[in-house]
C-alpha cells in the first residue's frame, strides 16, 4: 500500500496510511459542518437579531446557565467524593451493595427523577406536603422542586454518578504507602485528605466534573420541567415554539462557545500532570475505621441511595401497578392514535442500536489513526471528533435542520435523522472506548499479520477487531445507553409517527399524566440499566 512520507507534523519514521487518514479526516468532517454551520449561522444572523436577544434575553441565559453549571458541577463534586471515600476507604456497613446503589442513578435519565421528585415535593398537591398537612392539621412549608435549587438539586441526585464511579476507582488504585508517607512527616487523617489524597485523585474527579458540567449544559428535559430557563430551553423555544432559526442559531453559538471554553478550562487545569504508581510497590489501603460516625455515615449513603435510585424507582414501580390494574389507563398506555406500546419500545431499541454499530464503526479509523500513527495531527483529528461532548442534543437537533433542509432534504422527516443526531452526539464515547481497546493491542500482533502476508484491511479484520471486539463493545453499549435517554433531539427531529420511550414520558408527564408516563419510564430505566451494569462489570468497577 501507497505511504505518505513526511506528512507536516507527522514524525519522520511514522508512515501514515492515505486512505486511514482520508477516513479519519472525513469523520471528523462529519463531526465538523454542523459546528461550523452553527456558528455560520450565528455570525449571519443579522444585526437586528443580536440586537434584540442581547437586549431581552442573552444575559438572563447566560447568567442562569452558568451559575446552575457551577452549582451542579460543585454538588456532584462533593456528593460523588464523599460517596466514594465512605464506600472505598472506610469501613462503612453494607459497602458492596452501596457501590451498586450509588452507581445505577446513572441509568435514570434526570427528567425521569425531575418528575418522581416534582410529584412528591411541589407546593400544590405534592405527596409529601399532603401527608405533612394531614398529620399536622395544617400546611407546612416544604423545599419547592421549582426553579433554581429544585433543578440544582435533581440535577446533582442524578449526575453524581459521573465523579462517584471515577473516584471510586481512582480510591481503589490508590497506594496505601502515600497516606502512610504523609502521616510518617507529621500531617493529620484531614491533611493527608487535602494534601495526599484529593491531589491523587485529581484526573478523575476532573474528568468526571467535565461530564457533569457539559451534562448540564446540554440539559433540557428536566430544567423545563422545573421551570428553570438556560440556553438550552430557550433553543428549544425558539424552534418548536417561535420557530425563529436565527434567533435560535445565535443562542447555540453562545452555548457551544461556552461548552469549548470549559473543555479548554479542563485541560488548563489538569495540565501535564501524570500520577504514576509502581505495581512492585502497591498494595491497598487499610480502611478507616468510622467508630461513632458509623451510623451517621450509614444514614448519609441510604439517604442518597435512596433519593436517586430507590425512592424513583419505588414511584415508578408503584404507578405502573396502578396504570396496569386500571382497563381504562391500560388501554390509553397501550394505544394512542395509530402507535401502540410495542412501536415506542421498538422505535428507542431499533435507533439507538443502529446509532450504536454506526458510532463504533465510525470511531474505528479515528482510533487507529491517533493510537497507531501519533502525531500531533492525528490527536488533533481525534479531539475534533469528539467535538460532540460539547454539542448540546438540542443543537446538534437545529444544525441537522438547517443543514438536511437545505443538502439533504430526503433525509428530512425520516428516522435516519434521529440516528445522525445520536452519532453526532455520542460518538465521542465510542472513540474513547476505541483508543483504550487499542492502547492495550500490541502493535506486533499487526506486524505479526504483515509479516504473514495480510494486507492492512485483512490485518484489520482477521486481527485488530477479534481482538479489540470486547472494547468496542463496551463504546457500544456506552452509546446504546446515552441514545435511549436522548430526549430534546429525538423531539425536534423525529418524524410524524415515530416515538420512543424517552419521547412518550415526557408527552404523558407534561400533560400531567405521571401514572400513564410510568411504565414507560420504568422500561426506559431497566432498559438503560442492562447496558450500565455491562459497562461496570466489564470494567471490573464493581465485583
Amino acid at each position: 500500500m501507497q505511504r505518505w512520507k513526511n506528512f507536516p507534523h507527522i514524525p519522520k519514521h511514522i508512515h501514515i496510511s492515505p486512505r486511514l487518514f482520508l477516513a479519519a479526516g472525513l469523520v471528523a468532517l462529519f463531526v465538523a459542518i454542523p459546528l461550523v454551520y452553527i456558528f455560520f449561522r450565528a455570525f449571519t444572523g443579522g444585526t437586528e437579531v443580536w440586537m434584540r436577544l442581547l437586549q431581552t434575553r442573552i444575559w438572563k441565559l447566560l447568567a442562569n446557565t452558568i451559575l446552575l453549571t457551577i452549582a451542579v458541577t460543585s454538588g456532584a463534586a462533593l456528593v460523588g467524593v464523599s460517596m466514594a471515600f465512605l464506600t472505598e476507604r472506610t469501613n462503612l456497613p453494607g459497602r458492596q451493595l452501596f457501590r451498586w446503589m450509588l452507581a445505577l442513578p446513572l441509568a435514570i435519565p434526570a427528567y425521569i427523577g425531575g418528575i418522581v421528585h416534582l410529584t412528591l415535593l411541589r407546593p400544590r398537591g405534592g405527596v409529601i406536603p399532603q401527608l405533612l398537612e394531614n398529620w399536622f392539621g395544617q400546611p407546612v412549608p416544604t423545599p419547592s422542586p421549582l426553579g433554581f435549587w429544585g433543578a440544582a438539586f435533581i440535577l446533582t441526585l442524578f449526575t453524581y454518578p459521573y465523579v462517584y464511579l471515577l473516584s471510586a476507582a481512582a480510591f481503589r488504585s490508590l497506594n496505601a504507602s502515600l497516606e502512610e508517607a504523609s502521616r510518617t512527616f507529621g500531617r493529620n487523617s484531614w491533611h493527608t485528605l487535602w494534601e495526599v489524597t484529593l491531589p491523587a485523585l485529581r484526573p478523575g474527579l476532573m474528568a468526571g466534573a467535565l461530564l457533569v458540567a457539559l451534562d448540564i449544559l446540554a440539559e433540557y428535559g428536566t430544567v423545563a420541567l422545573l421551570r428553570y430557563e438556560t440556553f438550552s430551553s430557550a433553543i428549544f423555544v425558539q424552534l418548536s415554539g417561535r420557530y425563529d432559526r436565527s434567533a435560535a442559531s445565535v443562542l447555540s453559538g453562545i452555548l457551544i462557545t461556552i461548552a469549548i471554553i470549559i473543555l479548554w478550562g479542563e485541560l488548563r487545569l489538569q495540565g501535564q500532570a501524570r500520577y504514576t504508581q509502581l505495581d512492585s510497590q502497591w498494595r491497598p489501603s487499610v480502611p478507616l475505621p468510622l467508630n461513632r460516625w458509623k451510623i451517621p455515615a450509614l444514614l448519609l449513603v441510604l439517604l442518597v441511595a435512596s433519593a436517586s435510585l430507590l425512592v424513583p424507582v419505588f414511584v415508578l414501580g408503584y404507578w405502573s401497578i396502578t396504570a396496569l390494574l386500571d382497563p381504562e389507563t391500560l388501554s390509553s398506555i397501550m394505544r394512542s392514535g395509530s402507535q401502540n406500546f410495542g412501536n415506542y419500545v421498538w422505535n428507542s431499541l431499533w435507533s439507538s442500536a443502529l446509532a450504536a454499530f454506526a458510532a463504533v464503526v465510525l470511531s474505528l479509523p479515528v482510533a487507529l489513526l491517533s493510537v497507531r500513527y501519533p502525531s500531533k495531527l492525528s490527536k488533533a483529528i481525534s479531539r475534533f471528533s469528539q467535538i460532540g461532548y460539547a454539542i448540546p442534543g438540542v443543537v446538534v437537533a437545529l444544525s441537522l435542520v438547517l443543514l438536511v433542509n437545505q443538502f439533504l432534504p430526503f433525509l428530512y422527516a425520516t428516522p435516519l435523522i434521529v440516528v445522525m443526531a445520536y452519532v453526532l452526539r455520542h460518538m465521542p464515547q465510542a472513540i474513547r472506548a476505541s483508543e483504550s481497546a487499542l492502547n492495550q493491542l500490541s502493535p506486533s500482533m499487526e506486524e505479526a499479520s504483515r509479516t504473514l502476508g495480510r494486507t492492512s484491511l485483512q490485518t484489520i479484520f482477521q486481527v485488530i477487531l477479534p481482538l479489540i471486539l470486547p472494547g468496542l463493545m463496551a463504546g457500544a453499549a456506552l452509546v446504546f445507553l446515552t441514545s435511549l435517554k436522548e430526549l430534546p433531539a429525538t423531539l425536534l427531529l423525529r418524524p410524524a409517527g415515530f416515538d420512543t420511550l424517552a419521547v412518550r414520558v415526557w408527552i404523558w408527564a407534561e400533560e400531567g399524566f405521571y401514572t400513564q408516563a410510568a411504565p414507560a419510564a420504568l422500561l426506559l430505566v431497566l432498559a438503560s440499566a442492562w447496558p450500565l451494569y455491562f459497562l461496570l462489570r466489564r470494567e471490573k468497577i464493581f465485583k
